[in-house]
């Protein structure tokens, strides 16, 4: 059946086993890859047995991919798969963060922070500043200080800067 709750890492998929064979479906359930015609050799979700809907969760998938899926029976005489189907999970996009003012700015300290606004699509697990004395494009590898993580607002006292500097 056609995918559904098509997330990032995750999504719903299923099929329907409209006949036994004349023999016993012993399991059912879903085939899937990021390459064309998945087998059960490839990734399998099972669904227990017999014939009827099914529905089963995939988790774990990887963002902004591509799935090819199929539906499987088995029963005495062999494995059937069902028609391929296609979909891509949602791809992950960086975080927005703007930087504050520095505040409270001492002769060797200062009061810096950001705001992360968005989270991209994924859990924000770290965010903070970075600086430098030598660069005004400082990165993270330059000298970094993190303050935990998640959304919103959040400030840093900075200590053991340099007088007179910039």
């Amino acid at each position: 059946t056609s995918p559904t709750d098509v997330a990032y890492t995750s999504a719903t998929v299923g099929g329907n086993v409209t006949s036994d064979g004349a023999g016993t479906v012993s399991e059912r359930g879903v085939c899937y890859s990021t390459s064309a015609n998945p087998t059960t050799s490839d990734n399998v979700e099972k669904s227990g047995s017999g014939v009827g809907n099914y529905t089963v969760d995939l988790y774990g998938l990887s963002d902004g991919t591509t799935y090819y899926v199929r539906a499987y029976a088995i029963n005495e005489k062999g494995t059937s798969y069902g028609e391929e189907l296609s979909f891509q999970t949602y791809a992950f996009g960086k975080p927005t963060v703007t930087t504050t003012t520095p505040t409270n700015i001492t002769y060797t300290s200062a009061v810096v922070g950001g705001n992360v606004t968005a989270d991209g699509g994924a859990t924000v697990t770290e965010r903070g500043i970075c600086y430098s004395s030598s660069t005004s494009t400082p990165t993270i590898s330059d000298n970094v200080e993190s303050s935990d993580s998640g959304l919103g607002h959040f400030a840093l006292n900075l200590t053991g800067l340099t007088p007179s500097t910039t």
